[in-house]
């Protein structure tokens, strides 16, 4: 989950707590963040943000990668390649808001073969339909619609979600580049009709638990859980809009 998300720098107030953060870095307010992507993000002792890769799909020797796109908070305390992570590359992730989707209900999804539009199909010996190079490719093509649902705080304010960052090999150029990952938990009541799990939105004061290098492993586990419903808002919002920066509701879509 939240493969997706949203940050632009011109939606940062000057008084917001990552204005100084985020002051001289330059990058294109991206509508469709997704992994592979260069984003900014903060840094414990670092005072700027920096630019970093979300996730590192590098694989290790067990075939697993070396940073995935999320990792569950509850596998930090039991996968100790990521437990190590802890104390000296923990970050915070600057957001506006995040995605996900979910399938329409039966009567709205696209329509796959019927018994009547299969009735005339010839049959193999083994009773399987004898379809077309085309028919085949425009059945595999067809998949459930989903529609996509924008999260964000009440107010619509820039949030931060709890991360890990390392340096790993840039595969392109052979560079010590920085990755990161985002932490995900359960997912609270706003959340759950879509997904079972959510990012780490972390609160100001989380946030000061989270960077403090001067803290123990429980207290920066202890920030690891679901957000305030209360204090979030979603909305369905147009697939492709929501990919220009407009977050239109589908019945105002004039496509």
């Amino acid at each position: 989950m939240c493969g997706r998300y949203s940050f632009s720098k011109k939606k940062v107030p000057q008084a917001h707590r990552y204005a100084d953060k985020l002051e001289g870095l330059s990058f294109t307010p991206n509508f469709d963040a997704r992994p592979s992507q260069q984003l900014p993000v903060i840094l414990p002792a670092a005072q700027k943000a920096i630019m970093a890769i979300w996730a590192d799909p590098t694989k290790l020797e067990d075939g697993k990668p070396t940073l995935p796109f999320n990792i569950r908070e509850e596998n930090l305390r039991f996968i100790p390649r990521f437990r190590e992570l802890l104390p000296s590359h923990r970050c915070i992730i600057p957001v506006d808001g995040f995605f996900e989707w979910k399938e329409l209900d039966d009567d709205q999804e696209q329509e796959g073969p019927t018994e009547e539009s299969t009735a005339n199909v010839a049959l193999d010996l083994f009773g399987n339909p004898v379809r077309s190079e085309a028919e085949k490719k425009r059945l595999k093509k067809a998949k459930p619609q989903k529609q996509k649902y924008r999260f964000t705080l009440a107010q619509e304010e820039p949030f931060g979600l709890a991360g890990l960052c390392r340096e790993s090999l840039h595969k392109e150029t052979g560079e010590l580049f920085p990755h990161f990952t985002i932490i995900t938990t359960k997912a609270n009541e706003a959340v759950q009709p879509y997904h079972d799990r959510m990012p780490v939105i972390l609160t100001p004061h989380s946030e000061g638990i989270w960077m403090n290098n001067r803290l123990q492993e429980k207290d920066w586990l202890s920030v690891l859980t679901p957000y305030d419903a209360r204090q979030m808002s979603v909305m369905a919002i147009d697939e492709y809009e929501s990919m220009l920066g407009n977050y239109v509701a589908p019945k105002l879509n004039s496509k």
